[in-house]
């Protein structure tokens, strides 16, 4: 459909372009403006020369025009003010920003079809692409804020499994930076309440939504936050092993154990706790820790101050 405005350019075509079109050359089939044939003079035959050099041009841009208004309406963009869009034009709008990577923008329109219109598919949709924008604007906080205000406002939507995702995800990513992106950094070291969010959240989607496609990656993630937890743990029983704080080592080692059973880390935590044991005076202790740390890891090299107990013995 053309705009009511183009038309009028339309009309503002000059008579000669009209003739020139109609007759093919204001000049007839085969004369020019320097063949005295005409019987014109050069002065009026210039001014001819002029005038349809013009009109050739404005007729060249009025096609051109009418070219792209009518490849507008074959591929139905019309163009509708913002005010006057309705749901489905303003989430494709902002949709079309977030595929662009104007996050900021989509937010804007995402939230402007929300409060326009309050109810329905798109809206509910537009929820979980603020969710997605703002995850990739790292404001995790946000990110997290929208994912929790789909999963209480649409709690038997479809796409609920996608709404724990990003609040795992967003969780899980709190406290990077630009450079965390280019070199790994230390899960271990980072606040480990939000990790312990993120386990929650993945553990939420996989348990009750275990054919989600969303949960093999969590289950993935799991894993690894699993272990750096565990991890954490790890590291801070030896800092308090260094100073000589052989108690507080080894309730760190027993929280370890009873946590994050499984982990890679559950052999050097043991070994850790058998010497700490050792520099307590526990030798029983000691030796049931190595017991079981060779039940779990037969070639641990913690191992061989066990059969030096055992030769001494």
């Amino acid at each position: 459909m053309i705009p009511a405005t183009t038309p009028q350019l339309l009309l503002r075509a000059d008579p000669v372009s009209a003739m020139a079109l109609n007759s093919g050359s204001v000049f007839g089939n085969s004369a020019s403006p320097d063949d005295h044939r005409t019987g014109y003079s050069l002065p009026y035959t210039k001014l001819l020369t002029s005038r349809v050099a013009g009109s050739t041009r404005l007729l060249t841009a009025l096609l051109l025009t009418l070219l792209v208004l009518l490849s507008g309406c074959a591929n139905n963009e019309v163009i509708v003010p913002p005010q006057n869009q309705n749901a489905e034009q303003l989430y494709k709008s902002a949709k079309k920003r977030l595929d662009q990577g104007d996050f900021l923008g989509a937010v804007e329109g995402f939230e402007t079809l929300g409060a326009r219109y309050p109810f329905g598919n798109y809206t509910q949709q537009a929820q979980l692409d603020i969710a997605y924008a703002y995850l990739k604007q790292d404001e995790y906080d946000n990110a997290i804020t929208s994912a929790d205000r789909f999963i209480k406002l649409y709690p038997r939507s479809e796409n609920i499994d996608y709404a724990w995702y990003m609040k795992g995800l967003a969780n899980f990513s709190r406290g990077g930076s630009v450079l965390e992106r280019l070199f790994p950094r230390d899960m271990s070291k980072v606040n480990q309440a939000w990790l312990r969010a993120a386990f929650a959240d993945f553990d939420t989607l996989v348990s009750r939504f275990p054919g989600s496609v969303y949960a093999p990656d969590a289950i993935e993630r799991m894993r690894f936050l699993h272990n750096e937890m565990a991890r954490h743990e790890l590291d801070t029983a030896k800092y308090y092993y260094q100073r000589g704080a052989m108690v507080a080592a080894v309730n760190r080692i027993q929280y370890l154990l009873n946590h994050f059973e499984g982990s890679i880390h559950v052999g050097n935590g043991l070994a850790i706790m058998a010497s700490a044991y050792k520099s307590l005076g526990q030798v029983e202790l000691q030796q049931d820790t190595l017991r079981v740390l060779a039940l779990n890891e037969p070639e641990h090299p913690a191992l061989e101050e066990l059969k030096s107990l055992g030769n001494e013995r």
